[in-house]
């Protein structure tokens, strides 16, 4: 039923002879409603008339990224996963300048890591760590740009020491990581931000490491209290109700 009252609406929208620009409008409604399926099927139909727009191919990988969340198998999370990478990339290729193309690069990497073995995981983890850092080099307001580098320092300062070794292969060296620069990154970003649940839970969990309890404790509290402004941040709200449980 979804998908014919899709389908109704396209054909509405042709006869009236609507351009790229009213696709992409309707799709980034439904994308700030949370419905990234719906909207894919609007940027997808803009993407027929410009193919080569940036923008619009980074909108696409954001919502393939999404969509992972939600998908009923690993299979499927593993094909969205792949192909919001690909998307990413392209945008990347006509726009290597565009900060929010570069960190969306950054997270579609993240994403499809959690489908790679380990040494696919960390060839990953080096696309995520220099597109953000390239975005947040290109934007440095751009609070989500060193929410990713503070997670990427806390996932390296965790390896263990098996992956760490493989982590000197991968990058040819040990990488410089650790729990005081990741927290360092997270504080950047929540004070840039400070309305954002995801920000203040992670930002909890890295102070929570480093036995900051009274801070993990304010932190993960706030998040708590915060609306869910992204997708991802129910998620990270269930892990810092998690982190308190401990406290």
């Amino acid at each position: 039923m979804r998908l014919a009252r899709i389908g109704f609406v396209f054909l509405v929208m042709a006869a009236r002879g609507w351009a790229a620009g009213d696709w992409i409008e309707q799709g980034d409604s439904l994308d700030r409603e949370f419905k990234s399926a719906q909207a894919l099927e609007f940027y997808l139909k803009a993407e027929d008339v410009q193919p080569d727009d940036p923008e619009l191919l980074r909108k696409i990988s954001k919502q393939y990224v999404e969509m992972v969340i939600d998908a009923p198998t690993r299979a499927e999370k593993t094909r969205l996963a792949e192909v919001g990478y690909a998307y990413a990339l392209k945008a990347k290729k006509l726009a290597p300048k565009d900060a929010q193309v570069r960190l969306t690069v950054s997270i579609a990497a993240g994403r499809l890591a959690f489908f790679r073995d380990a040494r696919g995981k960390l060839e990953l983890s080096r696309v995520v760590e220099s597109d953000a850092a390239a975005a947040a080099k290109l934007d440095p307001r751009y609070a989500l740009a060193w929410h990713v580098l503070g997670r990427w320092h806390y996932e390296i300062a965790s390896l263990n020491l098996l992956l760490k070794a493989l982590a000197e292969v991968v990058y040819g060296k040990i990488p410089s990581a650790s729990y005081e620069q990741a927290i360092f990154y997270l504080e950047k970003a929540a004070q840039l931000e400070p309305g954002n649940a995801l920000f203040h839970a992670e930002l909890g969990r890295a102070y929570l490491t480093v036995d900051r309890r009274e801070d993990a404790r304010r932190e993960l509290q706030k998040s708590l209290t915060l609306p869910q402004r992204n997708r991802d941040d129910a998620d990270a709200q269930s892990r810092a109700k998690l982190a308190l449980q401990g406290l």
